[in-house]
C-alpha cells in the first residue's frame, strides 16, 4: 500500500475524532492568581436583641477597596482561598457625636462553576470584620467586630487575562454590646489573572 494513501488514512481517522473531543470538552474553567479592584455600595445594619427585631441602617455609601485570591481549576469547577480589604465611607452624625465605618476585611473560599468559555458564577464564604470608629468632637475610640460573611457573584472575562464581576453579599458581624451588627453590599470588580 502506498505511504501517502496510509498517511491520508490516519489523518482522515484522526480529524472526527479530534471534532467530537472538542465538542465533548467542557468549558474553559477560569483559574489562576487574581488581583481585583472592587467598589461596592455598603448598608451597615444594626438590630437589637433587647427590644425589638426591626433593622435599622447605619448609612449607606460606597466602600473601595481590593481583592486577591487563586482558584484551582477542578474540571468546570474552581476553587481557592480569597482575602479582600476595603475602605468605607458610611458616616451617621447627630451634632458633634459620629459614628462611622472605617474599613472591611474578609478572608475565606470562593468555589465557582463555568458557564461559558469566559463567564463563572462563584459563591464566597468566609470571616468578615468592620471597624466602628465612634467621637463626640473631642475623644474618638475604635472597635473592630466580626461574623461569617457570604457572597454570590458573576465574573465575565475579557481576553485571556481581565475579567469584570458583580456580586452581592451579606455579613452577620455578631453582637457588639447588645446589638446585632450586619453588612449588606452589592458592587463591582474589574481583575486580572495571572
Amino acid at each position: 500500500m502506498n505511504k501517502s494513501i496510509v498517511a491520508l488514512a490516519i489523518v482522515g481517522a484522526c480529524i472526527p475524532a479530534a471534532a467530537s473531543a472538542q465538542d465533548a470538552a467542557p468549558a474553559t474553567t477560569l483559574g489562576g492568581l487574581r488581583v481585583e479592584a472592587r467598589a461596592t455600595y455598603e448598608t451597615p445594619t444594626v438590630s437589637s436583641i433587647v427590644e425589638d427585631d426591626d433593622v435599622y441602617k447605619l448609612g449607606s455609601a460606597f466602600a473601595f477597596g481590593g481583592e486577591i485570591g487563586y482558584d484551582a481549576p477542578l474540571g468546570d469547577w474552581t476553587v481557592g482561598p480569597y482575602a479582600q480589604y476595603e475602605f468605607s465611607t458610611v458616616e451617621n452624625c447627630d451634632g458633634s457625636d459620629c459614628l462611622s465605618v472605617k474599613n472591611y476585611l474578609e478572608a475565606g473560599l470562593s468555589v465557582g462553576y463555568s458557564v461559558a468559555a469566559s463567564g463563572l458564577v462563584y459563591g464566597k464564604i468566609g470571616y468578615g470584620e468592620m471597624t466602628l470608629e465612634a467621637t463626640d468632637g473631642t475623644d474618638t475610640v475604635s472597635d473592630g467586630i466580626g461574623g461569617v460573611a457570604f457572597a454570590l457573584g458573576y465574573e465575565q472575562g475579557f481576553g485571556n487575562n481581565f475579567y469584570g464581576r458583580v456580586e452581592g453579599g451579606y455579613a452577620d458581624l455578631g453582637q457588639y454590646y447588645g446589638i446585632n451588627m450586619q453588612r449588606r453590599h452589592a458592587g463591582v470588580a474589574l481583575g486580572m489573572r495571572f
